[in-house]
């Protein structure tokens, strides 16, 4: 929801309180991503059992549409279900330069013809039920302070070493960093593409990251294509390995309703025959295939050092067999 101004500027007279200022936008536009409370939540203690925010890129700007031109301000709002059950009373907190209004507007018709039609909000009861909203709104996107996670670099340099990281030594660094040192590490969520801010236990995500953008690891959907899975596990092994795999990108030999453990199970036998290297599992309890490749006789280090970074490692061999799929080619 958004309100729409005739034009620019203030349409009655500002607001301030401790809670309503031009600080809360402030507080809100450093959020990514934005959290909302639920309804349940916001009505247990007495809030408006909606609320959002419109603060992005397309407010504080002109907007020209067939309708005319009209002016969107940046603005928190909520509301509820009117007594007619068919339209909505909406709140607003509106930034106009350096100062805030409240506005008021039912929504129960096309957007260009609530324009012009919103009022001050000048009720006291009405307000603190927009400030206990905001409260609210506040709290859910309150700064989180990540904790720090007691992490081995040992093992870590370990793990990363039997993987084949070339700059294990580096890796190692970050993100024992990331996991001992969260709040002094943001600059790592720019480099490892994490896209939030820093939180506890956030380093495994950027193990992960890593380790895929170094070709050492990577996963798929349990649902993914056996030519996928096929083209993911070549990329993290010698090159020339695919030609002396079972063809799974031949989709005239193997079935495509193949689940990704066939072509892992099918593929490590000649892994480690012809160059020493098996498949490990890294099982974080959730659907996907995360899976990497280490020496033969470098398994039980490899158990042993995720064991110390509270890492759940399987063999291949030892994945729940789906279906048996052997087809000669």
């Amino acid at each position: 929801m958004r309100i729409y101004y005739p034009a620019k500027g203030l349409r009655g007279k500002p607001y301030r309180s401790d809670i309503i200022n031009k600080d809360l936008f402030t507080f809100f536009e450093g959020k990514r991503p934005r959290i909302i409370p639920s309804e349940e939540k916001l009505l247990a203690v007495g809030a408006f059992p909606t609320c959002s925010m419109d603060i992005g890129e397309n407010t504080d700007s002109e907007y020209v549409s067939d309708k005319g031109t009209f002016y969107i301000p940046k603005s928190i709002y909520m509301g509820e279900v009117a007594a007619s059950g068919w339209a909505f009373d909406y709140y607003f907190v509106v930034l106009c330069g350096d100062e805030v209004e409240l506005r008021y507007l039912r929504q129960d018709g096309p957007w260009h013809e609530t324009v012009g039609r919103d009022t001050e909000v000048t009720d006291p009861a009405i307000i603190a039920k927009m400030e206990r909203t905001l409260v609210m709104l506040k709290d859910a996107n309150k700064p989180v302070i990540p904790e720090s996670v007691p992490v081995s670099r040992q093992a870590l340099l370990t793990l990363f070493t039997l993987m084949g990281v070339t700059d294990a030594e580096e890796l190692a660094d970050k993100i024992h960093a990331a996991a001992t040192k969260p709040t002094e590490c943001a600059a790592l969520a720019e480099e490892f593409d994490y896209g939030d801010e820093p939180k506890t236990g956030w380093h495994f995500t950027l193990m992960r990251l890593a380790l895929r953008d170094r070709h050492r690891l990577d996963w798929v959907d349990w649902k993914e294509a056996p030519a996928e899975v096929f083209a993911s596990l070549c990329d993290l092994l010698p090159p020339g390995a695919k030609e002396f795999l079972p063809p799974w990108d031949n989709e005239e030999i193997y079935s495509e309703y193949a689940y990704p453990d066939d072509v892992l199970r099918d593929c490590n036998p000649i892994l480690k025959e012809r160059y020493g290297l098996t498949i490990l599992m890294w099982d974080e309890g959730g659907d996907e295939y995360m899976f990497f490749v280490v020496p033969v006789d470098k398994v039980k280090e490899a158990f042993a050092a995720a064991s110390e970074l509270n890492m759940t490692l399987q063999r291949v061999e030892d994945l729940p067999q789906e279906t048996t799929i052997k087809i000669e080619y």
